[in-house]
């Protein structure tokens, strides 16, 4: 877990490379007088070394960027004062595995690394005050008597781990948790726009553990979605995505268990169901029906007399299948998440 798991709030004022073995780029920042440095992983240690990363440029949610304009310059502990602001990739909806890409850190050509699509926000915000940096991460410092290694300001503190914290099952297992993910999320003032740049390294799994944020075993199950669960399919492109179920009902006439799965349409656009199935991870397959409107939220009866899904108490996967039979979302879970009958696990 994450020490010091904080948001700074602040404007840039100055943009360095550091070129060694784990480069990351290095952004000043100021906030009420005191000056901060922010430090962007921008190559994994561990193979393989080019990162995961999205690069969101017309960046919505209301809750969260309405929360984070109201919080004064300068660092926010979020575990003691905003539990609210906690940033979880895998379960918190703000990205999804498949819509982060790879990226190297340089590379000749325009609009095709790391530094083309970080640097000319940083630089924009540096010749504009009136666009606000947030960068969620492990916060260092005030170093007294030691000035900042790029900038020789004078104590030295800023934010460090603006990536995914979680999945890792190496030599950094030890900083796994959930709700500690960090990120770097800018606010454009003048026309009230927003960006975000999400991080993550290749070697992390999102089939994590929902307590300690560890990757889950093949054997175990665990909370998550994308890479990481039993099923090796790729997942394609989809805007249908399971985003809950109840996987341990109370028992109800005859002990039968009434499970479900609830789909959510996050396209503009009607989509037809006709096709698609619901899967377990033992292959028992539901075939569904009828059409989900443009946001429409979805709640499908599993039919398990018919030969349908179960869910295994013990853990599992969902797997959802469009009507050419590829895998369009898979959800994975574990046994924590079952242990109250009757509540319904979120994805």
């Amino acid at each position: 877990m994450l020490k010091n798991y904080k948001v700074l709030k602040g404007t840039a004022s100055a943009l360095a490379l550091d070129d060694d073995n784990d480069p990351h780029i290095e952004i000043r920042i100021e906030a009420n007088g005191v000056s901060y440095r922010i430090a962007l992983n921008v190559r994994s240690k561990e193979s393989p070394h080019d990162l995961l990363y999205a690069n969101i440029v017309d960046f919505k949610h209301g809750t969260l960027t309405e929360a984070l304009e109201a919080l004064p310059m300068g660092l926010t502990d979020i575990r003691k004062d905003h539990p609210e602001l906690a940033i979880d990739y895998v379960r918190g909806g703000l990205i999804e595995r498949e819509d982060m890409n790879v990226a190297p850190f340089q590379l000749s050509g325009p609009k095709n690394d790391l530094r083309d699509f970080i640097e000319p926000i940083v630089q924009e915000g540096i010749a504009d005050t009136d666009v606000h940096f947030y960068a969620f991460g492990e916060a260092w410092g005030p170093e007294n008597n030691k000035p900042d290694e790029y900038f020789h300001f004078e104590p030295g503190n800023g934010i460090h781990d603006i990536h995914m914290n979680q999945g890792d099952g190496g030599s950094f297992k030890a900083t796994n948790a959930p709700n500690q993910d960090g990120a770097l999320l800018v606010h454009f003032n003048n026309t009230n726009e927003w960006a975000a740049i999400f991080l993550c390294f290749q070697s992390q799994s999102w089939n994590t553990n929902a307590a300690t944020g560890h990757p889950v075993s093949d054997s175990s199950g665990g909370q998550g979605r994308g890479e990481g669960t039993r099923r090796p399919q790729p997942v394609v492109a989809s805007s249908l995505r399971i985003i809950a179920a109840l996987i341990n009902p109370v028992n109800g006439a005859g002990g039968v268990e009434a499970e479900t799965v609830t789909l959510i349409n996050r396209s503009d656009i009607s989509v037809s169901l006709d096709g698609w199935k619901l899967e377990d991870d033992n292959g028992r397959t539901q075939t569904l029906s009828g059409t989900i409107a443009a946001g429409e939220l979805r709640t499908i009866a599993l039919d398990a007399a018919a030969g349908g899904p179960q869910l295994a108490n013990k853990g599992g996967d969902i797997i959802l299948r469009n009507r050419e039979d590829a895998v369009a979302d898979r959800v994975g879970y574990g046994k924590s998440e079952t242990a109250n009958e009757g509540w319904t696990t979120i994805f």
